[in-house]
């Protein structure tokens, strides 16, 4: 038996809502997979329709070529992983209770992996707020299968919020830690005291900053090397 979370939509069930509950929406959330599969088809059946199995064979073969390169490689696995990431928030959005009275749940616009997890930045439908997917964070965090989810609402525009979704301890991989700029002095790097520098590293895996003297604990942090114009100085 299939498991679906419960539709808030307030209207009675129609064929057309079926229709795009059950299928036009699982469809357009598996649009880049479908795309893919589609051009892949495609251009197999334009070799097949051209030259038959022989020059078919020579385009599989030429597609198969090009995932050789890391480039590629890589562009088709974040393309993937992101679809994954966002259906998956989909499904958990609408798991938690997140949908609004017409089936709105905030929409990812953007993903981004960290050492924990995953980072992703969501607009809130109209009618919602950060708070309201904090208040559900125990349902999101289940239904996501995560060790933890947090959330920040963005500081400049209300509609848009961070999740941190943990699923792993970016600590345990480290070991034994040592400061980054413990060889520094070995390579000859010098960095002011006005920047920040790295003192730690946070349950998300970013490191943490602290500005001793001055200036912005999310600045760059960047030590230069002696062959810089300023001697390696930062001003």
């Amino acid at each position: 038996m299939v498991q679906t979370p419960a539709q808030p939509i307030r209207a009675v069930s129609t064929p057309g809502s079926r229709w795009t509950v059950y299928v036009l929406r699982p469809v357009w959330l598996a649009r880049r997979e479908i795309a893919l599969s589609l051009l892949l088809l495609a251009a197999l059946g334009c070799g097949w329709t051209v030259g038959g199995w022989p020059l078919a064979l020579m385009v599989a073969l030429s597609l198969a070529s090009l995932l050789v390169m890391p480039g590629v490689r890589g562009a088709v696995g974040a393309l993937l992983w992101r679809a994954r990431v966002i259906r998956r928030w989909d499904s958990a959005a609408r798991y938690a209770g997140l949908a609004t009275h017409n089936d709105r749940v905030p929409r990812v616009m953007g993903v981004t992996r960290t050492a924990a997890g995953e980072r992703l930045r969501v607009r809130l439908p109209k009618g919602s707020a950060a708070v309201d997917v904090e208040d559900r964070v125990p349902w999101l965090t289940s239904s996501l299968r995560a060790s933890a989810v947090r959330v920040a609402a963005d500081e400049d525009n209300a509609q848009y919020a961070t999740v941190e979704v943990i699923r792993r301890d970016p600590l345990d991989a480290f070991g034994v830690l040592t400061w980054p700029w413990a060889a520094a002095a070995e390579h000859g790097w010098v960095s002011s005291a006005w920047e920040p520098i790295p003192v730690a590293v946070a349950e998300n895996g970013d490191t943490v900053m602290v500005a001793l003297l001055g200036g912005s604990a999310g600045g760059s942090a960047e030590l230069a090397g002696p062959d810089d114009p300023d001697g390696g100085r930062r001003r």
